[in-house]
């Protein structure tokens, strides 16, 4: 069989890219309270979203529900984009007066447009990196309340795929809706109480837009940079793990170990951490074997 090459595969992804936007990065405001503190709490946060994406329209292409804030990626256009985010709103707002907890009347919810395919395919790595970079127990394919496991996984019709909507209780789907409003897609499956990520997100478009599996890989396990850039256009600060930090300054310098550098050389690539990692004092001392002296007076510290 023939087989195309990695460049014809790229003008392929680029193809699907123009075809079918125009594509929305959407982030909700970082509470400092929890959203979810329970399984039970993240089953109804699940419920919240794929409903939300279905009585909108908005196709919901790669998405991560944290404790206390959510990101999602997906394609309509911008005034499906906005119905999705109200829907949203409207739900959880519900939902968190409910539980007693503080109010989400004035809940902030950003709406990035993204048109190119490199912005797309940073944002799918940071929203399944989220999870791996927050929490010790969790790797971005093994996280519950994401859709990272669905991207170039073989075995998803090895796994239960839970009943079908249409098939349940009236009873059933008015707790799961939380509304008399049952009217969602036939294609929706349910278990345990929760509309499965496998059937309301859209991953096989996601997937089109990577050259090839090992693309997504990659861009999952080795995008500090990409994270940075993200981050930096929503408004949140993060700091890239050390170990990853060493790999991507360690290529910065191809041939070289960072042991060998010249201390001029270092001091330049301290610079370089500084503005395009964001790290900190204490993270470029000990990748670049500096003294804390050292980077303090590259980079004082605020009396």
């Amino acid at each position: 069989m023939f087989k195309k090459d990695f460049w014809e595969r790229e003008r392929d992804c680029e193809r699907y890219f123009a075809e079918g936007g125009p594509y929305y990065f959407i982030t909700t405001e970082d509470l400092d309270w929890m959203l979810y503190e329970s399984r039970e709490e993240f089953i109804t946060g699940t419920n919240i979203v794929s409903i939300s994406g279905a009585h909108s329209g908005f196709s919901i292409m790669d998405d991560v529900q944290m404790n206390n804030h959510h990101h999602f990626l997906g394609s309509g256009r911008y005034e499906v984009a906005f119905s999705f985010a109200e829907e949203l709103h409207k739900a959880e707002r519900k939902f968190q007066k409910s539980l007693g907890k503080p109010s989400l009347k004035e809940w902030e919810i950003r709406i990035d447009p993204v048109t190119t395919l490199k912005a797309f395919r940073n944002i799918t790595a940071y929203i399944d990196r989220n999870a791996y970079v927050a929490r010790l127990d969790s790797m971005p394919t093994g996280y519950p309340w994401g859709s990272a496991s669905l991207f170039f996984n073989g075995s998803l019709w090895l796994m239960d795929s839970g009943s079908k909507f249409r098939d349940l209780g009236g009873r059933e789907k008015r707790v799961i809706c939380r509304s008399h409003n049952v009217d969602l897609p036939e294609s929706y499956r349910v278990k345990n109480g929760m509309i499965l990520r496998s059937s309301f997100i859209d991953y096989h478009a996601t997937e089109r837009l990577f050259n090839s599996a090992n693309q997504y890989f990659t861009s999952l396990t080795r995008r500090g940079e990409a994270d940075i850039e993200v981050a930096a256009m929503i408004g949140e600060k993060i700091q890239i793990p050390n170990e990853e930090v060493f790999q991507i300054v360690n290529g910065w310098f191809p041939g070289q170990t960072l042991r060998e550098l010249e201390p001029e050389i270092r001091l330049k690539a301290a610079l370089k951490m500084r503005k395009s990692l964001g790290s900190s004092n204490r993270q470029i001392s000990q990748v670049l074997r500096l003294s804390a002296e050292e980077v303090n007076r590259l980079f004082p510290k605020p009396v």
